[in-house]
């Protein structure tokens, strides 16, 4: 069988949280990732999973993780960390109790890493405090969903549909 791709939009219904949600729902729309064979790209969205993830990517090859993260940085940074950054480091926190860093630290203790993971994050606006994204977020996602989808074209042998501009990215906002 073809390589599987889970992305994993994780967060919750407030704010910058909901990034991993919107950007795992444009992928939902995105005509390339549709186009793909049926089973090759699975996209869940989940409102804090914790430990529950680790029962999700065990059929998938690959795993993206989307989420909102907090390191400090200029809210509207984008961030990309390994299965090896996230375990065994300090690294920047979601804004979930028992996040993704907790969820890896167990899948590593209980020897059940995918065998390719990466974390997909935008920085969140730490000051915001509206129900939508932050215009940092807001302004960040296009080209955010964009490498994902490229990405995600990549593990599954299909770059040759690449395009310079993606759907996903000139329909973010038409909803």
């Amino acid at each position: 069988m073809p390589d599987r791709v889970h992305i994993i939009g994780v967060g919750s219904p407030f704010g910058d949280d909901r990034l991993g949600w919107v950007a795992a729902e444009s992928l939902q729309r995105s005509p390339v990732l549709n186009g793909l064979e049926p089973g090759r790209v699975v996209i869940s969205i989940l409102d804090r999973p914790g430990a529950m993830l680790l029962a999700l990517w065990d059929e998938a090859d690959h795993v993206i993780l989307i989420d909102g993260v907090r390191s400090g940085a200029v809210p509207g940074t984008r961030h990309r960390f390994t299965a090896s950054d996230v375990t065994g480091a300090s690294i920047p926190a979601t804004s979930h109790g028992f996040g993704i860093a907790a969820a890896l630290e167990l899948a590593q203790v209980l020897e059940n890493l995918p065998d390719w993971l990466l974390l997909r994050g935008i920085e969140m606006d730490a000051g915001y405090t509206g129900f939508t994204l932050s215009a940092a977020v807001i302004a960040a996602m296009p080209v955010f969903v964009r490498e994902i989808e490229e990405e995600t074209l990549s593990l599954v042998g299909a770059t040759h549909l690449f395009r310079s501009k993606t759907a996903s990215e000139s329909s973010f906002f038409a909803r």
